[in-house]
């Protein structure tokens, strides 16, 4: 489950797929989803249309077929597929960033693939720009030192040009023709400051449809970014992570991987094992500043409740506690990894070079 957390309401945030098969054409979309936890109300922030655009071209082209049923199951290898995937790469206060790759693949036509990346506004479904983030003229600027990066970088990839060959010409060239585009960005955080991190979108074939990430940029004096960090963590030498409260801390141990961390509480004196969580772990939502209504503590329970019950590869533990009430615990979900813990939240990306292509298994 991932949640969202702004104006001391929260959301969870999920994907739902949109399936327009018929027999020989694997046609399946996504949309995003906000719901309500109190209401359980739920609004679509993002839709996939490239999918959508390829149905209605199949079905105005074979009128003889119709859409699949519910239980029905088309060929194993469809001559026509078109598949979109929208990840989430991480939720600051209102705004998601996330990811979009769709895979298409046509009769008698090489594969297309196209990724790009954005922020949505939690709160109205909108896809931001810089200006809306950070003012119009801080956005503007931010925006010209991104596309003067991509440039500078891209430039020096053709001064040598003479010296490749093969796929590494090719690749170039693929680079030349590419775009900038300010609205192509996700939000991250640089040594626990909000950074804006620029990619230059694909669309082609093979590693044409890859993002190529730029640098980040980090970003000072935010109005919205005091409240949106309020759960971030402090990385220490070793790279753990803890979040400091009043009278305890969160503390999060990683293993020699980087990959899972052990999750303790601790006060002055003592130390509890909370278990462990698939990190690099993001936020921790605390639930005592202020402390939620009750009705909102019921509905976080229930919502956390039901996420146990997403996969069916989860097991539930049962323990009676001294009052003799029960206590319910998700051990082994598998997918998704675990991203929540007594409030914990896992990160979706890492990073790596400073000028990337973003690779799809």
């Amino acid at each position: 489950m991932v949640l969202g957390h702004y104006d001391r309401r929260f959301f969870e945030l999920y994907a739902a797929e949109q399936d327009q098969s018929y027999y020989d054409a694997l046609l399946v979309g996504e949309r995003l989803y906000r719901r309500d936890i109190i209401t359980g109300d739920s609004t679509m922030l993002f839709a996939d249309t490239a999918v959508s655009h390829v149905a209605a071209i199949y079905a105005r082209t074979h009128p003889d077929e119709r859409p699949l049923g519910k239980d029905e199951e088309g060929v194993a290898n469809p001559q026509t597929s078109a598949t979109a995937q929208l990840d989430i790469l991480d939720v600051f206060g209102p705004y998601l960033s996330y990811e979009y790759h769709v895979d298409i693949r046509l009769p008698g036509r090489d594969d297309w693939h196209t990724t790009r990346r954005g922020v949505l506004d939690l709160r109205n479904g909108k896809e931001t720009e810089p200006g809306d983030l950070f003012g119009s003229a801080r956005g503007r600027e931010i925006a010209d030192v991104a596309r003067r990066q991509f440039e500078t970088t891209r430039d020096s990839a053709v001064r040598t040009r003479d010296a490749l060959s093969g796929e590494d010409r090719r690749a170039l060239e693929r680079l030349e023709r590419r775009q900038f585009d300010s609205k192509c960005f996700g939000l991250e955080t640089v040594d626990g400051k909000l950074a804006i991190t620029f990619a230059i979108p694909g669309a082609g074939e093979g590693a044409a449809g890859n993002v190529v990430e730029l640098e980040p940029i980090t970003v000072d004096s935010v109005r919205w970014w005091g409240a949106a960090s309020a759960g971030l963590g402090e990385r220490d030498t070793l790279d753990n992570e803890r979040w400091r409260g009043p009278s305890y801390t969160v503390l999060a141990r990683y293993d020699t991987s980087g990959h899972v961390a052990r999750l303790a509480l601790a006060d002055s004196s003592r130390e509890w094992s909370l278990g462990a969580a698939v990190g690099p772990l993001r936020r921790v939502d605390w639930l005592d500043r202020p402390p939620p209504t009750d009705t909102v503590r019921a509905a976080l329970r229930r919502a956390f409740d039901q996420a146990a019950r997403y996969d069916e590869n989860a097991r539930v533990a049962i323990r009676a506690t001294r009052s003799g009430t029960l206590k319910l615990a998700a051990l082994g979900r598998k997918s998704p990894p675990l991203r929540h813990a007594l409030g914990v939240r896992s990160s979706m990306k890492g990073r790596s070079a400073p000028l990337r292509t973003r690779t799809r298994d």
